[in-house]
């Protein structure tokens, strides 16, 4: 059963030359209980957006998301309706989203008191959420400058799990992170997944760290999602040459891979994007076809899905090639 519902959904921003583009143009994604859901793509390509959009912050201009079978409204100057308090988001920066002047405790107890928790209990729920996430309890007297990133992050875990949520969105929470500490948080992260049957949404630009932690990839490019099946499936054999070189693209021992070398180019603007296939003009494989016709996100093989003229339809992990028929262009 899924948790959160999030069909043909658009955002649209207005530029200050009142030009108006589509960040997100029509994307559809679930994410069911317990599920960890990863959304990649590279910078600009509108996973924020969506993110955005799927915990109420930015109002779409189409399309709709749906969180335990109700809709998520807009957030207003008035308070979140209680049934929402369950959907969570988790920022990038975790220094920006954590007020500087208020203790580490007051902020994760803000959640707690919501419920109507007395003092007494707000301060052992503080104490035992700070300890969940791999932090002292007397980390809760102190300010966030006097952590590090990974611990000021943690921090930000503990406050959206303040309300003992059933889904958190996590917008590149790793991204301002060293290396280390991204391993250590993603770790945690499914750690708390696992353990409190808890689902996530992960959006991230780094595919070793969605590899590592989750259970069903989406792949978005210029607005919408181009492939989405099971981790283990999408990496064994992508059906979309995107996928394939965002892959190809993640760091190996040897130092091959590398994204100038796999795909070449850059994401088009938004408010001007190319008739057809969105990623044809960068695209190994492009065909006629592909320049006139912008193809629909199918089912290509049990449980997944690909929008793309040489998917291959059969199922399994079988790499992407082109058709027999295909003549590729130069």
């Amino acid at each position: 059963m899924s948790i959160l519902e999030i069909d043909d959904l658009e955002v649209t921003y207005e530029r200050r030359d009142r030009s108006r583009f589509r960040a997100v143009a029509g994307t559809s994604l679930t994410v069911g209980r317990g599920q960890i859901v990863g959304l990649v793509g590279e910078s600009g390509c509108g996973k924020s957006s969506l993110a955005r959009a799927a915990v109420g912050l930015v109002a779409p201009t189409g399309g709709t998301v749906r969180f335990e079978g109700r809709p998520v409204v807009p957030l207003t100057r008035r308070a979140r309706p209680a049934e929402l308090t369950r959907l969570q988001l988790v920022f990038q920066n975790p220094y920006s989203s954590l007020n500087p002047r208020r203790r580490v405790g007051e902020q994760v107890g803000d959640g707690i008191a919501t419920g109507g928790a007395g003092r007494s209990a707000r301060t052992a729920r503080v104490a035992e959420l700070l300890e969940l996430v791999g932090l002292p309890s007397n980390a809760r007297s102190r300010y966030p400058h006097e952590f590090s990133g990974g611990q000021r992050q943690r921090i930000a875990i503990a406050r959206a799990l303040a309300t003992d949520p059933s889904l958190i969105v996590l917008d590149e929470p790793l991204a301002s992170l060293d290396a280390s500490a991204q391993a250590q948080v993603a770790n945690l992260l499914l750690d708390l997944s696992r353990q409190l049957s808890l689902s996530l949404l992960l959006i991230s630009h780094d595919l070793a760290i969605v590899h590592h932690v989750a259970d069903v990839v989406s792949v978005m490019y210029l607005g919408k999602i181009v492939e989405s099946g099971p981790t283990g499936l999408l990496w064994a054999g992508a059906q979309h040459p995107y996928t394939e070189a965002l892959i190809g693209a993640v760091p190996h021992p040897d130092g091959s891979g590398t994204m100038p070398a796999v795909l070449p180019g850059e994401v088009p603007d938004p408010a001007l994007p190319p008739l057809g296939c969105r990623f044809h003009p960068r695209c190994p494989h492009v065909m006629e076809v592909c320049r006139s016709r912008e193809p629909v996100l199918e089912p290509v093989g049990e449980d997944r899905l690909a929008a793309c003229w040489l998917r291959v339809p059969e199922t399994g992990g079988d790499a992407l090639v082109p058709p027999a028929s295909a003549h590729p262009l130069k």
